[in-house]
């Protein structure tokens, strides 16, 4: 994958929901997976924010001034949680984004996808929906085509 492509996207989603890693085989790219503690610019195109965004109502703020100038939010539910941590609402606090549902961890135990997206449509996340496992590179090759068609084209 070329890496210079993607760009004006943020990615979002709880602790522990795969953003980085997610992110790192997206752009081709690889970093240190740690804990992410503030919102990181790759390549000033890409941000990755802290999950503490959204599992903290406290930090939402924070959360929407990093989302304000994106036009895409990538939102991971992993398939292991019972429950959409976003609050009801956030996405929608800016209108005409592109919201891109990612089910992450879907090969991991105790998985149940079915969950997941009723989840997303329960909070008005609308698909297609993407399954995601980063040990699975034709489900990363999928989610990296769609992110591409929401990128301008450039004419040369």
């Amino acid at each position: 994958m070329e890496n210079t492509q993607l760009g004006n996207i943020a990615f979002i989603g709880e602790v522990d929901a795969g953003k980085s890693a997610l992110i790192n085989k997206l752009i081709d790219q690889e970093t240190n997976i740690g804990k992410t503690q503030s919102p990181i610019f790759y390549q000033g195109r890409v941000i990755d924010t802290p999950g503490e965004f959204i599992d903290n109502r406290s930090w939402n703020g924070a959360l929407l001034s990093t989302i304000s100038s994106v036009k895409t939010i990538v939102i991971l539910q992993p398939a292991t949680t019972k429950r959409l941590t976003a609050p009801s609402g956030l996405l929608r606090v800016y209108p005409n984004k592109n919201i891109v549902g990612v089910i992450s961890k879907v090969d991991a135990e105790g998985a149940d996808c079915e969950r997941a997206s009723a989840l997303f449509k329960q909070h008005g996340i609308h698909g297609p929906f993407f399954y995601t496992s980063i040990f699975d590179q034709a489900s990363i090759d999928q989610l990296y085509d769609h992110l591409l068609s929401f990128q301008p084209v450039v004419l040369e």
